[in-house]
């Protein structure tokens, strides 16, 4: 319940809320600028899966589907290495095999 979240937890879980929307008003912006091929976002919908990753703990599991972004974020993954992924770079985490956000990591 989030009434029996700290002040110093809820700020935290805001700031969640707000990196993946921030992160996606970007990439909608280079997307209509051409500078981005694809990006379905998930504007609207930071909430579940901020809300879901926030609840779990560091050594759960989880197997998001679509509009993965907030799930990322919130776990803390490398955001250079997470963008790497969607340009196909070699610091991606198929190591530019792919340009998906549908990967595995058991790190």
């Amino acid at each position: 319940m989030i009434h029996n979240l700290s002040n110093t937890k809820l700020k935290e879980l805001y700031y969640f809320l707000k990196l993946p929307r921030k992160i996606e008003e970007k990439m909608l912006l280079l997307l209509r600028q051409g500078k981005l091929s694809k990006w379905f976002s998930g504007i609207g919908q930071e909430a579940i899966s901020v809300g879901s990753s926030y609840a779990l703990n560091s050594e759960d599991m989880i197997f998001p589907m679509h509009r993965n972004l907030g799930v990322f974020t919130t776990r803390k993954l490398d955001l250079e290495k997470l963008f790497s992924q969607l340009l196909g770079k070699e610091g991606g985490y198929t190591k530019g095999r792919d340009r998906t956000f549908h990967f595995g990591d058991l790190n």
